[in-house]
């Protein structure tokens, strides 16, 4: 199962974002920042297929 890492600081965006991707068979992370993302890629690259990343970040 491919593992998404999503980095959205609105939460009902991330939840509904996180909700289809998991409905669709993908292993979601979700976080509201930059840098919780970098540790989390950080700890385990190979663990990590796709970042979606919100550019309107604080």
């Amino acid at each position: 199962m491919a593992h998404i890492i999503l980095v959205e600081d609105e939460d009902h965006l991330s939840k509904g974002i996180t909700f289809n991707l998991q409905a669709e068979g993908y292993r979601v992370t979700a976080v509201d920042n930059g840098t919780a993302a970098l540790e989390l890629i950080s700890a385990d690259p190979a663990d990590v297929d796709l970042v979606i990343l919100d550019l309107m970040l604080p």
